[in-house]
């Protein structure tokens, strides 16, 4: 394995200013956003309150969004492959979600997980290590 090399400070900016997304968005917090969060608070506590507060703001709206939007405006059984051996059934489990909100799919998309980990955690208390297929690291390398 190749021994890794680190950047020095100016390398990494160097890099950064060769990414153009990053080169835009450095530009409008430049010459843009800075001047006008001067120009509109009264102090550095008084601009970071705003900022804090608009990142809420923020926040607040796209989860508001996330909870009227329903699954099936994504169109995601377009974004399965039809090539897939289950497809048919991955598109079933997709399309159970059609009428729920985002958040909704979203939570119990991550509840669904959780709670098969807790199931895989319960086994493991009582599974024996006999049951185990040992695949030792020398082997999978192969």
């Amino acid at each position: 394995m190749a021994k890794r090399k680190f950047k020095n400070k100016e390398q990494v900016i160097k890099d950064l200013k060769r990414n153009q997304d990053f080169a835009k968005k450095m530009e409008f917090v430049k010459t843009k956003f800075y001047p006008a969060l001067i120009e509109s608070s009264h102090s550095i506590d008084d601009a970071r309150t705003f900022l804090g507060s608009f990142s809420t703001m923020i926040m607040q709206e796209f989860l508001q969004t996330m909870k009227n939007k329903k699954v099936s405006e994504l169109g995601l059984v377009k974004m399965l492959d039809a090539k897939d051996e289950k497809y048919e059934q991955i598109k079933a489990v997709v399309e159970l979600f059609d009428d729920a909100s985002l958040f909704e799919a979203k939570e119990l998309v991550e509840g669904m997980k959780a709670e098969i980990q807790l199931f895989v955690d319960e086994e493991l208390k009582e599974r024996p290590l006999s049951t185990v297929k040992p695949r030792w690291i020398d082997e999978i390398v192969r």
